[in-house]
C-alpha cells in the first residue's frame, strides 16, 4: 500500500477548510470584544447595585428627605437624606455617584466618603412627596452603551424606597 492522500481527499480538505476558518473567525471575534464588553456592563451594574444598597440602607432608617442642607438643594443630580447623626448627599458628578455626610457649615468628613464609579450608567432619583414633606424615593438605573451605532440600554433597575421603613416602631 502506498502511503498519502489520493486527490478527491485534498480537494474536500481544500473546499471545507475556509469554511471551518470563517466559522473559527467568527467565535474568536466574540471571545475578543463581546466577553469583555460583557464584563465592563456587569462591573458597572455590580456598582450600581452597590450604590443602590447603600441608598436603601440610608432610606430604611432615614427621618426625613430635605429640600435643602447647608448650601445644597435636592434636585434630579442631588438627594438628601436626613438621618439621626446628621444629612447624607447623594451626588451624581462626571459618571460618579458621591455620598457624603453633610454638616451645618457645608463641610463633609472625608471618612464618610463613598464613591461609586459608573461612567457609562445613567441615574435618575425622584422625592415623592406629600404636603411638602418627601416620603420615598424612587431609583431608576442601567447601562447604557453604543454598539455598532445603536444606543443600547443594560441591566434596568427601578426600586422605591419608603423613608424609615426600618426606623418606625408600629403603633
Amino acid at each position: 500500500m502506498r502511503k498519502g492522500f489520493t486527490l478527491i481527499e485534498m480537494l474536500v480538505v481544500i473546499v471545507v477548510l475556509p469554511f471551518v476558518f470563517l466559522l473559527i473567525d467568527g467565535l474568536f471575534k466574540t471571545f475578543i470584544s463581546e466577553i469583555p464588553w460583557s464584563h465592563r456592563i456587569v462591573q458597572e451594574n455590580t456598582n450600581l447595585l452597590g450604590m443602590l444598597a447603600q441608598i436603601q440602607q440610608d432610606t430604611d432608617v432615614a427621618k426625613g428627605l430635605p429640600k435643602s442642607f447647608a448650601g445644597q438643594t435636592a434636585s434630579d443630580k442631588i438627594l438628601l437624606i436626613e438621618l439621626a447623626e446628621g444629612v447624607i448627599c447623594y451626588q451624581l458628578k462626571d459618571g460618579q455617584v458621591i455620598r457624603q455626610k453633610l454638616t451645618d457649615t457645608t463641610q463633609t468628613e472625608a471618612e464618610d466618603e463613598r464613591v461609586w464609579s459608573i461612567p457609562h450608567g445613567n441615574v435618575e432619583w425622584k422625592v415623592w412627596a406629600r404636603n411638602g414633606q418627601g416620603y420615598a424615593v424612587e431609583t431608576n438605573t442601567h447601562v447604557e452603551y453604543t454598539k455598532r451605532g445603536q444606543l443600547k440600554k443594560k441591566m434596568a433597575h427601578s426600586h422605591l424606597y419608603f423613608v424609615g421603613a426600618l426606623g418606625k416602631e408600629p403603633e
